[in-house]
């Protein structure tokens, strides 16, 4: 067992230096009751932090605490401890990245408390910044009499029961044949029930981390004894109460025994140590890092995250990336003044106005990395992470806006212009104008307002308010009519409607119809009514550019989530009402990262891109392919009588995407894991569907990545 101690050294050379003074707490010491959860940022030690229960373990308030290393109890350790911690102090030594000590600390009223220290190394900061993060709590005073722990034998059994860690060892039938004190408490199980005990009755099982039952072949005491080789360390869940939600979080390894005189493999001996406290925080705050990591990086909008001390842009998402052209690194070397074009003074203050107000607008220039200078709206907000404020800065860019701005200020004006002189022209002008007898129906255009839909006069021979109204695309007349009825009565000095007319070629135009009653009868009923015909059909067409940028992927031109969500909720709606089937698609890519990080983001881009276009062209008009973010995508196959033939096109995606590509003279190789979920002859909401997808796209890279799986919606 000396090869898989923690420390590395053996149970008489932890005795020797000082690991039995560590566990030995002073006579006079009070122990106190409070646990203590705190997270030590090893590269950012200000944005560290540990809970206000110091106060009642150490007699000290949290503000007080230094928090200045890993290490941060050192100044209040026994002097008898400090020899037996020092190899521990380093935490690249720890192994599995994790420790468990005990030693004594000073209170502030000058006794001594005996604690117990849970610690683990962890990836929770920003920029993915190592932290150590761990539990301590009090154990009881008391001492040892050093006489019954000096033959080998003894202090053998006074080490086992003594540490914090739990031990069993099992004969090769899996049954317990000795155990230590820390076992019984960490299973919840009366001691002198171990004697004869199996871990694998019905009242006890084991979880991974995912919360997925580990089979008894795949217990690790089964494991070591079907190989003969050691269980490596792994966090796993023991369920004390099956059905009641009772798990506690363990670190878990097993080795194998041999026999000291005949050398056969005859035992095997798991270990294991409560994580419960710090496995808890460190999940939290792993879920809170992911959902925020999701929202920003995923999220199309451009989004920048600003140290407002310095200026410096501490993180940007992929949409600012490719909007700015930059990468990841040289984005976060640059200050917010290197791309914003106005002075120094107006970011400064802008930045102030910020951190003042909470929230604030702002109308910019940036400059991009090949120089063009864009037109930007920036909506900022300022936020706390880890104790640090930043300035979370979400970037629109309105260049096109502002020149379709400045066209129509310039329209404007010209039009100010035309009514200066309106009343000199005659009717024949080029303005395409309208009167309308009310009481009759009677209409008079002039010659331009048939050529904005294509004709002339006499191609529409008697106009009508009726033969209007036939041209009128049928959703836009009730709009119309409520407009027009607002202004009879009074509720809008004038009418003033958007809708669609019927052009001679066959397609429908958009026109901008306004007019104001001129004429009233002495009942208030109104007589006769003016007004012009504008075709705002190329605006329409820009907003409805604009419109689908919205709803696709700005690198790969596939559907965006927003676009992805509706559709499926559609198609889905739609399989109700015909009885069809649908299937969903989660695709992610293998090593995809390693791309990245080896080649750089452009050549990963291009990667994405031409998987994109294959995936784009081996699927029906019918189906949606969208890229959700990153290096994941969605294939939606609606209206299918068979769901599990999406099989056939999820092997030809993985064969695909599996073969080598060359790409700026680099030779890439991925490969792509997909979850498949259908609905089958039964109700289904999307989110359900979406779940099992994301499950079976788990199964899948759990199996061995380049595979897919299956599961049934229903």
């Amino acid at each position: 067992m000396n090869a898989h101690n923690h420390s590395g050294r053996t149970p008489d050379q932890s005795h020797d230096d000082g690991f039995a003074a560590g566990i030995i707490a002073d006579d006079n010491a009070t122990a106190a009751t409070a646990c203590v959860i705190y997270c030590i940022d090893l590269e950012d030690p200000a944005a560290s932090y540990i809970s206000a229960n110091c106060a009642g373990l150490l007699g000290v308030p949290a503000r007080e605490i230094r928090l200045k290393s890993a290490n941060w109890w050192w100044d209040f350790v026994h002097p008898d401890d400090c020899a037996g911690l020092r190899s521990t102090c380093d935490p690249a030594d720890w192994p599995s990245q994790a420790i468990i000590r005990q030693f004594r600390l000073r209170r502030h009223d000058g006794t001594w408390v005996h604690v117990l220290d849970h610690a683990m190394v962890t990836d929770t900061g920003p920029e993915g910044h190592r932290s150590v993060m761990g539990s301590m709590r009090a154990l009881g005073s008391g001492s040892c009499d050093y006489e019954t722990v000096q033959t080998p034998q003894n202090r053998t059994e006074f080490i086992l029961d003594h540490v914090a860690e739990g031990v069993l060892v099992h004969d090769l039938a899996g049954r317990v044949i000795r155990h230590n004190a820390a076992a019984a408490t960490i299973f919840d199980i009366d001691p002198a029930r171990f004697e004869g005990w199996h871990p694998l009755g019905e009242n006890y099982a084991l979880v991974d981390e995912a919360g997925g039952p580990i089979s008894i072949a795949d217990h690790p005491v089964n494991t070591v004894a079907r190989t003969g080789q050691p269980f490596e360390a792994t966090i796993l869940g023991i369920c004390r109460k099956i059905g009641a939600g009772v798990t506690c979080w363990v670190r878990m390894q097993a080795i194998p025994a041999y026999h000291p005189v005949t050398g056969e493999f005859d035992s095997i001996v798991t270990s294991f140590c409560d994580i419960s406290d710090v496995y808890t925080v460190e999940k939290a705050m792993a879920e809170r890092e992911t959902i925020y990591r999701q929202m920003f990086m995923h999220n199309p909008a451009i989004k920048l995250l600003i140290d407002p001390l310095s200026g410096r842009i501490h993180d940007a998402n992929q949409a600012a990336l490719t909007f700015y052209g930059y990468t990841h690194a040289q984005i976060c070397q640059l200050k917010i003044s290197e791309i914003n074009v106005q002075s120094d003074d107006t970011v400064d203050a802008a930045i102030n106005q910020t951190l003042q107000q909470g929230l604030a607008r702002f109308s910019f220039h940036h400059r991009l990395a090949n120089g063009e200078i864009r037109d930007v709206e920036v909506n900022s907000g300022s936020i706390k992470i880890h104790g640090r404020e930043f300035l979370h800065s979400i970037i629109f860019d309105v260049t096109q806006r502002n020149q379709y701005a400045h066209q129509l200020e310039d329209a404007n004006k010209e039009l100010v212009e035309e009514r200066q002189r309106l009343d000199e022209i005659i009717r024949g002008t080029n303005a395409g104008t309208w009167e309308w007898n009310i009481q009759t129906g009677d209409i008079r255009f002039n010659e331009r307002w048939a050529e904005i839909i294509g004709y002339t006069l006499a191609e529409l021979g008697t106009p009508s308010i009726q033969g209007w109204r036939n041209l009128c695309h049928p959703d836009d007349l009730e709009n119309s009519d409520k407009l027009l009825t607002e202004h009879f009565e009074g509720r809008s000095t004038y009418f003033q409607c958007e809708c669609r007319v019927r052009h001679k070629n066959g397609d429908w135009i958009w026109v901008l119809d306004r007019g104001k009653v001129f004429d009233w009868d002495a009942d208030g009923r109104p007589l006769r009514m003016a007004g012009t015909h504008s075709d705002i059909t190329p605006s329409k067409a820009i907003e409805e550019q604009i419109r689908q940028m919205a709803l696709t992927d700005p690198l790969t031109g596939l559907a965006n989530r927003h676009l992805f969500n509706d559709r499926l909720a559609q198609a889905i709606r739609l399989s109700e009402r015909i009885n069809q089937n649908v299937a969903l698609l989660l695709l992610d890519l293998d090593w995809f990262k390693q791309v990245n990080d080896t080649y750089g983001h452009p050549v990963g881009d291009k990667l994405l891109i031409e998987i994109a276009n294959f995936l784009r062209s081996r699927f029906r008009d019918a189906d949606v392919v969208a890229r959700l973010g990153g290096d994941e995508f969605a294939i939606l196959l609606p209206a299918m009588g068979n769901p599990e033939e999406a099989q056939i096109p999820a092997a030809r995606i993985i064969q695909e995407i599996g073969r080598p590509r060359m790409i700026d003279g680099n030779e890439i190789t991925v490969g792509a894991s997909i979850g498949i979920s259908y609905c089958k002859g039964c109700e289904c909401d999307a989110d359900n569907l979406y779940r099992k997808a994301d499950r079976a796209l788990y199964l899948a890279k759990k199996g061995g990545r380049n595979t897919y799986r299956t599961i049934a919606a229903c």
